[in-house]
């Protein structure tokens, strides 16, 4: 159902390196940025967010190699380039960054990984990573930026749920899907550094289905839980080597994410929508305690900051509504992706393309926003983006080209801030 009524706040934050914004009406705005004191905690009234300043509008993107880019050099890191972005987003009136503050490491070299791992097996941590992180949310707290803290993740760029599964059935094999297949063309010219192939499955790839059966192992395994629930305690405590704040006590983090994606873990027999999207309810599903555990858990040792789940929205009301409707969980959280999703093909030029992309991120975050209102709370636009005209490079080896057109891009996001903007504003 699309509504009219806009009642629920939101946070833009883009996939994609593009920055999103919507200029608030009253309240701080987020360009003119101050840094932020340690006790100055974000809290939910009502469908807004609020400090001691007033409302706060935010306006941000995600930056999942902020740990990593912030840490020294011996570790791969490069701290004048992590300045330099950091002082280019704060110019553009960026004051929320979406970071990891969770990696996870294989005894044997993986394929696009998130390297070096912040915990490179259950328990480990590897400290000059850790500094990286301090320092990151050091760097932000200066610029008067905050911090969504995403705790794990489903898909397997950072280890994610599938490194859990892994370590506790003996370093088993992730099933990876074909984008991770190192054998599949495109290579580079360096063997095994290609992306392998995005449209089919490869040698030794294996569908995505296959992959998040694999790793949603991981709600249910204990040992995951237990280092997961560990993981968490680590982060939370943890003190920062650059200014003595610990985490959970810094209202730079405003919030703690459980995890990038989670995916609902029953295997739908039937869809109830278009794209294979919406899926029917499942009570029996097990994230949906997952969710509730978790979520407690770090309200428990985290009460003055703000818990999300990470959620995408795809699936549908149910979902959305039931692993959303905690007590714990203090906002929503949304991710419009309509060429991930089927709904826009990038190799396809036609006009009609672009307005059934455009058509259904309108209804989609007109129907969560309604959701959301619903149970009472804001919800948040976490992700969005589209790719350049990639059909100007139809049968070029990388048809993700820097010198390909943007003007779908550009019309497509256009709408969606236009819609950023009713959600803020009344």
């Amino acid at each position: 159902m699309i509504t009219s009524t806009w009642t629920s706040a939101l946070v833009a934050a883009a996939f994609v390196p593009s920055i999103v914004s919507a200029v608030p009406h009253g309240g701080h705005s987020p360009g003119k940025g101050h840094g932020i004191a340690a006790d100055d905690f974000v809290s939910v009234d009502g469908f807004k967010l609020k400090d001691r300043q007033g409302t706060v509008y935010l306006t941000g993107l995600n930056y999942w190699s902020c740990m990593n880019l912030a840490a020294d050099d011996h570790v791969g890191g490069n701290y004048s380039r992590f300045i330099t972005e950091l002082d280019q987003m704060k110019a553009h009136g960026v004051n929320h960054l979406r970071i990891m503050a969770a990696s996870e490491g294989a005894p044997t070299h993986q394929p696009f990984r998130m390297y070096p791992a912040l915990m490179e097996s259950p328990g480990n941590y590897n400290e000059a990573i850790f500094v990286g992180l301090d320092r990151c949310l050091n760097e932000m707290s200066k610029r008067g930026m905050r911090a969504t803290m995403t705790l794990a993740n489903e898909w397997q760029w950072s280890g994610g749920f599938g490194q859990y599964v892994s370590w506790a059935t003996n370093n088993s094999q992730i099933p990876y899907p074909s984008s991770w297949n190192l054998t599949a063309n495109p290579q580079r010219s360096e063997p095994g550094t290609g992306w392998g192939n995005y449209t089919v499955e490869g040698v030794d790839a294996e569908s995505y289905g296959n992959f998040t059966a694999y790793a949603n192992r991981f709600y249910t395994i204990p040992k995951c839980q237990e280092w997961y629930h560990a993981h968490i305690s680590k982060i939370l405590n943890r003190v920062n080597t650059v200014n003595g704040r610990k985490y959970k006590e810094d209202a730079t983090v405003m919030t703690w994410q459980l995890a990038n994606e989670p995916q609902p873990a029953v295997v739908p027999t039937e869809y109830l929508g278009p794209y294979s999207l919406e899926l029917p309810a499942a009570p029996e599903d097990v994230i949906i305690p997952w969710v509730k555990n978790s979520s407690a858990y770090i309200k428990s040792l985290a009460p003055k900051q703000l818990v999300n789940v990470g959620f995408e929205g795809k699936q549908g009301k149910w979902y959305f509504q039931a692993v959303h409707n905690f007590s714990t969980v203090d906002y929503g959280t949304t991710h419009c992706w309509v060429q991930n999703w089927g709904v826009y093909d990038m190799l396809n030029s036609s006009a009609a393309n672009l307005e059934a992309a455009k058509s259904f991120a309108t209804a989609f975050v007109a129907n969560s926003s309604e959701w959301s209102r619903e149970i009472g709370k804001p919800v948040f636009l976490e992700e969005f983006g589209m790719a350049r005209n990639n059909w100007e490079n139809i049968g070029k080896e990388y048809p993700y080209l820097s010198s390909a057109g943007t003007s779908n891009k550009d019309e497509y996001f256009t709408v969606s801030l236009s819609l950023s903007s009713l959600c803020i504003h009344h």
